[in-house]
């Protein structure tokens, strides 16, 4: 699937409601910035953060000055199609920036989301081959004072938003500053309910406690595979072992805990595959959300290693969605996954028929059910129902 249409419709409307410049940003265009202001037209984006670049982008803008010495500025230049980039700034301290969210239709969010979104750091040390979120973050992970995100939360009940979503890459990273942050919460642990994504590895008891007194009510294991030689391929930082412990600890404190799946990954075989739908079995998630093929992303290592062995001609290659599967099982894998959702009703696989998420999200959200949505699939059983009604 590709937005590029729709994006292009925002442009559209947006040059005939005015004149000015128009500047492109955030995740997507971060990780494709050359791509998207051609494919677009578009003058000028910024790559990584916006806050502090676009005020200054602005400013040199608004006195006709040059901007292209600016740290994360894009600029494409029509006559000749060539676009200059200059490395993201970031931000040295996050604490730098305030969210003001009067600016903000918070309750409006909240009512067709069912929650609101919550960061306490900015960028991921881990390795993982896939990911891109070294490239729209930072590689090094830059993290808030505890207490100016109690704050946040604080402001946000106010504004009547009580469910967050915790959007870093990994909750329980760097060692030890989960711990301060669910410190700074636990006051508001009563008024609150956040879910948050969540390594296997670097997982206690001690830590679930802490969340779970300071209002966290379900986790999102960014798990990929169950089984050794896949979690290599991924480069992952923990193991089997790590995933059935962590599964352990949320089951035996009644904590709703999702496992996320990447079939097909480098390394992956019929073996593979099967090994990490039975320690799926053996764990119990309370949702197994599964996707078939990894999307591969320019300047991630998956995509430079593809580069290099030729399996994609070039990077230009990867600017429409581009998915690996492992030779092995390449043929067959989609249906073998399909078949395994269908035989267990926790599964859901988007993008797809089966367990439909997005009409049963929709049907959920219409009741005015709030948080992670996937919480509610086995407990209802509308997922199979709303499938077996095509």
């Amino acid at each position: 699937m590709t937005y590029l249409p729709h994006y292009r419709e925002v442009v559209a409307a947006c040059r005939a409601a005015s004149a000015a410049p128009l500047v492109l940003g955030g995740s997507a265009f971060t990780t494709m910035p050359a791509h998207y202001l051609r494919a677009l037209e578009v003058p000028y984006g910024i790559v990584g953060e916006g806050e502090v670049a676009i005020v200054r982008l602005l400013d040199r803008l608004a006195a006709g000055a040059e901007p292209r010495d600016l740290g994360g500025l894009a600029v494409w230049d029509a006559p000749t199609g060539r676009v200059t980039i200059a490395p993201p700034a970031w931000l040295s301290s996050l604490d730098r920036i305030r969210a003001d969210r009067r600016w903000i239709d918070n309750r409006r969010y909240f009512e067709r989301g069912g929650m609101g979104n919550l960061q306490t750091k900015r960028g991921c040390h881990y390795k993982c081959t896939y990911c891109a979120y070294p490239v729209i973050e930072g590689r090094g992970m830059r993290m808030r004072d505890p207490a100016a995100i109690a704050a946040e939360v604080r402001a946000l009940l106010d504004d009547g938003i009580d469910q967050f979503f915790v959007v870093d890459s990994v909750f329980n990273a760097p060692r030890g500053y989960a711990e301060q942050v669910c410190a700074a919460l636990r006051p508001l642990g009563e008024r609150i309910r956040w879910s948050c994504f969540v390594t296997p590895g670097n997982f206690s008891a001690e830590l679930l406690d802490l969340m779970l007194a300071a209002g966290c009510q379900s986790i999102d294991f960014g798990t990929d595979a169950a089984s050794a030689p896949t979690l290599r391929g991924f480069r992952k930082s923990f193991n089997v072992d790590d995933i059935r412990e962590a599964s352990t600890l949320c089951r035996e404190r009644g904590v709703a805990f999702c496992h996320s799946l990447v079939f097909g990954g480098e390394g992956e075989t019929w073996e593979t595959v099967a090994e990490t739908i039975a320690v799926m079995d053996e764990c119990q998630p309370t949702v197994v959300i599964a996707m078939c093929g990894v999307r591969v992303y320019p300047e991630t290592p998956l995509a430079q290693a593809l580069v290099a062995r030729g399996d994609v001609p070039g990077v230009d290659a990867l600017y429409e969605p581009y998915f690996y599967f492992a030779p092995a099982v390449a043929e067959g894998l989609a249906e073998r996954v399909r078949a395994a959702a269908h035989e267990r009703r926790n599964w859901l696989l988007p993008g797809t028929k089966v367990n439909d998420e997005e009409r049963l999200f929709a049907r959920l959200r219409g009741r005015g059910l709030k948080g992670d949505l996937w919480r509610y699939v086995s407990r209802l059983r509308l997922g199979r129902a709303l499938a077996a009604a095509e």
